[in-house]
């Protein structure tokens, strides 16, 4: 009886010495918790005042065998039952707090005591949590109906970043895990931080403050209700959570044409728009004579500026068209040319703050793949024009040479044998460059039509307006700003996986597995190039020779011009034979 009855003065010091220690630092949560601690105490000391005004009293009844004394150790002990409890559960739940780390992990620690089946220390413990629950109540309501952090003490369980109050909406807040109350769960957390910061992402970046003031989600807080009892704290969060939601999209899509970037994007930097790729061609195959060294950033600009005017470009948003830009794709290469160039395209705010810079980095390297296919298909659809113009000439002029000079009986074996090594290798030639033609551009149908058009179906689906089936379903889907963009990385992701391979598959990816194909095919450019040029000179050097040459005259400078072809054609046939063949094993190795 005695140790209990001691037992109240060293639980009252460290009550006391622990309520010292939080005045001095003054945290809210551990103040607020304080306050109803001070309360409990200040029923203690009326009770020990009681006591003490009874010290030399003596009852005004008796029982047989009690004492005359006003205070004995027994009504003492009596008396302070309740009392020493109270002290006890007060000093295990400063022990529990103690060990936590503070802020919202004050009120796990409480909760975790209001569970207890025990119904006085369930009561007690309820208003300990009620008055400690304070400023946490008024932090949660100020930041889901006003979008604004007042956490001086960083003791919310979201917090700002130091640095990077310009990141409006990926890196400026962050959820601090082991801050969140047991009472809140998972699903609830992400509904409140996503509430707040949309209000702030409004408020901030879109210049909406007063939709945020005037219909913002203070007008659901229904009269009468306490956004202190979870189940209405609940119900206020999942109709904030929709009206924020649904707000913040339609301000993004509408007042800043969020889709109409995304679509200008798909249209020029993924190449769906015919009439701009192919302008864009014609102007770097007319720049094509120019080293890298030579290239400035005002060329760049002229390029895709020319580009633009001779395509239904010119008629596309002026945002849309102010936003691209043709650059290098590796800024660090020391040896640039016209293959290396992609397109990219800047967002302003507030949209450069929701796209993440990874996404709009991989339409630059797609974009840096794309322009090489349609440049080596492009050159090859130019080479097979002037194979199908040389072929007919070389006809033409062949037949009207044999007209016009006479060949002796069997002196022209080997001009015969020069016709037919010219013959062979024009056509292998052209049919070679068919087959690079048709392989290129079914690679460019599947990319377009299989990757592209597949992966922007499912963009659509995932992130477009509910269908009136689901509508009367109740299946409506709630889309914020992090679905859209986990459906706008993986669109784009799916593209560039294919295109540029990685990913979690792995795999290489077109720009790997062309790599070799592409070089092949600018050997094969090159070989007919130079093949039809030697051609032409050597047939303008014939007919220059002079004016009007006499019969016999013309039969020896034809013989000597078909003399020098024979071994001309053999190399150029031999040249393009073995690049033909080199073509048709990489095919081989990359359909294996």
């Amino acid at each position: 009886m005695v140790a209990s009855l001691s037992e109240l003065g060293g639980l009252t010091k460290d009550i006391q010495g622990y309520i010292g220690q939080v005045d001095e630092r003054g945290r809210l949560f551990e103040q607020s918790f304080c306050t109803e601690l001070k309360v409990e105490m200040s029923d203690y000391y009326k009770l020990v005042a009681d006591i003490e005004s009874r010290l030399f009293k003596t009852p005004r009844t008796l029982r047989p065998g009690e004492s005359p004394l006003g205070v004995t150790l027994r009504r003492m002990f009596n008396w302070t039952i309740e009392a020493r409890q109270k002290l006890r559960l007060m000093a295990t739940a400063i022990a529990k707090v103690q060990e936590g780390k503070g802020g919202g992990d004050i009120l796990s620690t409480i909760s975790t005591l209001v569970d207890d089946g025990d119904p006085f220390i369930h009561s007690f413990a309820q208003r300990l949590l009620k008055t400690a629950s304070a400023p946490f109540n008024e932090i949660l309501v100020r930041w889901v109906t006003d979008g604004e952090l007042a956490d001086p003490y960083r003791e919310f369980f979201i917090r700002e970043r130091e640095g990077r109050r310009d990141m409006f909406w990926s890196e400026k807040y962050i959820v601090a895990s082991d801050m969140i109350p047991v009472h809140i769960n998972r699903e609830m957390t992400r509904k409140i931080f996503q509430i707040g910061r949309s209000l702030n992402f409004l408020r901030v970046a879109c210049d909406d403050a007063e939709w945020v003031t005037s219909d913002g989600p203070r007008t659901q807080i229904v009269e009468g209700s306490d956004l202190s009892d979870p189940s209405h704290l609940e119900s206020f969060v999942y109709r904030s959570s929709s009206m924020v939601n649904a707000r913040l999209m339609s301000v993004l899509k509408e007042k800043f044409g969020l889709m109409g970037h995304i679509m200008a994007m798909r249209r020029y930097l993924l190449f769906e728009q015919g009439d701009f790729a192919l302008a864009l061609m014609e102007v770097l195959d007319n720049q094509s004579d120019r080293s890298g060294k030579n290239i400035m950033a005002h060329d760049l600009s002229a390029v895709l500026s020319s580009a633009v005017r001779s395509s239904n470009a010119q008629y596309e948003n002026e945002e849309h068209v102010s936003a691209m830009l043709l650059t290098f794709g590796e800024e660090n290469s020391k040896n640039k040319g016209w293959d290396d160039v992609s397109l990219m395209y800047s967002l302003s705010a507030p949209l450069s703050y929701v796209v993440p810079k990874i996404a709009l980095r991989q339409y630059v390297e797609v974009s840096q793949f794309m322009i090489r296919l349609k440049r080596v298909e492009h050159k090859l659809q130019s080479i097979w024009r002037r194979q199908m113009t040389e072929a007919r000439s070389y006809l033409r002029s062949e037949e009207l040479q044999r007209r016009k000079t006479p060949v002796a009986n069997g002196g022209d074996m080997g001009a015969h044998g020069s016709d037919d090594s010219m013959r062979q290798a024009m056509r292998q030639s052209a049919i070679a460059c068919s087959e690079m033609v048709q392989f290129f551009h079914q690679v460019q149908r599947y990319i377009s039509l299989n990757v592209i058009e597949g992966a922007w179906g499912e963009f659509l689906e995932t992130t477009g307006p509910v269908e009136a089936s689901d509508a009367k379903t109740g299946d409506a889907r709630e889309i914020d700003i992090d679905k859209w963009n986990e459906a706008h990385s993986k669109y784009i992701g799916v593209i560039h996986e294919v295109v540029c391979g990685g990913g979690s598959s792995g795999g290489m990816g077109f720009q790997r597995n062309l790599s070799g194909i592409f070089d092949t095919a600018f050997q094969f450019i090159n070989a007919v190039k130079e093949m039809y040029s030697e051609r032409t000179l050597s047939s303008r050097r014939g007919t220059a020779s002079s004016s009007s040459p006499s019969p016999s005259e013309r039969v020896q400078q034809y013989r000597n011009t078909l003399a020098g072809g024979s071994a001309s054609a053999s190399r150029h046939a031999s040249s393009v034979s073995a690049v033909v063949a080199r073509f048709k094993e990489q095919v081989r190795n990359i359909m294996r």
